[in-house]
């Protein structure tokens, strides 16, 4: 009697029938996961910016301004001034005031990322 090595074609087919199952439901899972990491990395990219802008105003002697709108943040210095784009987070219309010793009476600032409304909160 003669063994045979290998898979029939209707083994093969039920495996990949079985992966493609299993793939259609944990890939939106994953990408809903790199979603939330990078919005959650842009979160602190923002809050290290707006944290070290204060210091940035104390060590120049001038205060800062900062406009919040839609998917961009905006930080003005005198006449210079510097836009940044986020992809995976949100400001509602907001503005915050750094004095020239790098202090604030903002509190906070909302950040809205994936349909979850955070507040970011500011020193001084």
């Amino acid at each position: 009697m003669q063994t045979r090595k290998g898979f029939t074609l209707i083994e093969l087919l039920v495996v990949i029938a079985i992966m493609t199952t299993v793939l259609t439901l944990v890939a939106p899972l994953m990408i809903s996961q790199v979603d939330k990491t990078k919005a959650a990395a842009e979160f602190a990219e923002a809050e290290q910016y707006i944290n070290d802008s204060a210091k940035v105003a104390f060590l120049r002697g001038q205060s800062i301004q900062f406009v919040f709108e839609g998917k961009q943040l905006s930080r003005r210095i005198g006449s210079e001034e510097i836009v940044l784009s986020f992809e995976y987070i949100f400001f509602p219309l907001q503005t915050l005031h750094f004095n020239a010793n790098g202090f604030t009476a903002t509190k906070s600032i909302e950040i809205k990322t994936l349909n979850r409304t955070e507040h970011l909160a500011l020193k001084g």
